[in-house]
């Protein structure tokens, strides 16, 4: 049911929930130069620092999946204010109680809520808006989420290098606190076609998703792809800052030009999609890439200190993320357009925990060159290559 709204009206909430997006965008990227000062400060292992991304992804996960469920019964409005809300108060937590317990506690409630927030406000366009809306809006709301990775880095930078990690918290705090009192002023509710959580309805749903083939091969390949970019927020900070003596703000600088190169590779990819199937694209993107990632391996034997081969095979990284993260999510969701709420829930959850697993495992990993990092890519985009021969050119 699309709720009926004055355009004027319509158009306030949409921004003010486009707004949103950056916020979500930035949670990890933002955070992402204070690892080492983490480490340092808080006097824990670099393993346990990275652990602040990876917990982070856990609850972003959790937070989407049973989100889907209670805002069909519950409705919108109370729980998207809500989220906000804890959000707010859990970025409070370590600027009051700066302890790696305390810390790593309060990114699983950040990644809850804001995980939340960001069903939530999908949920919203759904309801505000006719389908052939929401298709167009569906590339500016990844424009403004992707926002969120290009400034994110260059804030948490100077925030890190002029007043010290807890900072980042503080803003956190700050502008989950704007958009707190936007959405409490302009957000009304918009869902009245609820019903009851019913079980069995949903363990049906939920069967008739996770034995599709095609569709969980997709969702692996979408988290694969993300931890491309995870790999380089958990361990570029140490190799560029700690390994390489680079300060806080050059690590931003050089965030900031991988999300600017992530969203440049979005709309050429949306650009080359309206020339090629997806199938065709997802042949060439993956098997080039991995090619790629085999002469970024032989280079870094030569150049194992070379700030150039990071940040360009960082770069062309990003770029491959750009292309796969997309068509995979369109792909995947064109499978269960009847259950769409359901299937974006398991989608978000199984491809945020593949990425919280591979952060987790890659935080085991102490990367001091450019090999053990060119390592890890060419791993990840190995394992894309045996999902995209072994399943979905099977399917």
């Amino acid at each position: 049911m699309t709720v009926v709204l004055s355009e004027k009206r319509t158009q306030l909430i949409i921004w003010t929930l486009l707004c949103l997006m950056p916020i979500i965008g930035m949670t990890v990227d933002l955070v992402a130069p204070s690892l080492p000062a983490i480490a340092s400060g808080l006097q824990v292992s670099t393993k346990t620092a990275k652990d602040v991304i990876s917990i982070y992804l856990v609850g972003y996960a959790l937070g989407n999946f049973f989100t889907g469920f209670l805002t069909d019964a519950l409705g919108r409005q109370k729980l998207i204010r809500t989220a906000l809300f804890g959000f707010m108060m859990a970025s409070l937590i370590p600027v009051f109680s700066p302890r790696i317990e305390i810390l790593l506690l309060a990114r699983f409630l950040q990644g809850l809520t804001i995980g939340a927030v960001a069903l939530l406000a999908r949920a919203i366009f759904s309801d505000i808006l006719p389908p052939e809306k929401l298709v167009r809006l569906g590339t500016v709301i990844g424009t403004m989420w992707g926002l969120g990775p290009v400034i994110g880095p260059v804030i948490g930078g100077y925030l890190q290098f002029y007043f010290g990690w807890q900072a980042g918290f503080g803003f956190f705090a700050f502008i989950s606190l704007l958009a707190f009192i936007a959405v409490f002023s302009v957000v009304p509710e918009t869902h009245f076609m609820r019903h009851s959580l019913n079980i069995k309805t949903i363990k049906n749903n939920l069967m008739e998703i996770v034995t599709h083939r095609m569709f969980m091969a997709i969702v692996f390949l979408m988290g694969l792809a993300y931890s491309l970019i995870i790999t380089f927020n958990t361990a570029g900070p140490f190799l560029i800052q700690t390994t390489l003596n680079y300060s806080p703000v050059f690590f931003g600088h050089i965030a900031l030009c991988m999300g600017l190169v992530f969203l440049a590779s979005t709309f050429i990819c949306r650009y080359f999609l309206k020339q090629y199937k997806v199938e065709q694209l997802f042949l060439i993107v993956i098997n080039l890439f991995f090619f790629i990632t085999i002469l970024a391996v032989v280079a870094s034997y030569f150049f194992n200190k070379s700030i150039t081969l990071i940040a360009v095979a960082s770069a062309l990284m990003f770029f491959a993320c750009g292309f796969i993260f997309p068509m995979s999510m369109g792909k995947g969701l064109s499978f269960f357009r009847h259950i769409a709420g359901t299937a974006t829930a398991i989608m978000y959850l199984i491809n945020t925990l593949i990425t919280s697993l591979i952060a987790f495992l890659a935080s085991f990993i102490n990367i001091q060159s450019a090999i053990s990092m060119m390592f890890i890519y060419f791993l990840l985009m190995l394992a894309c290559v045996f999902i995209y021969w072994g399943l979905i050119r099977r399917s």
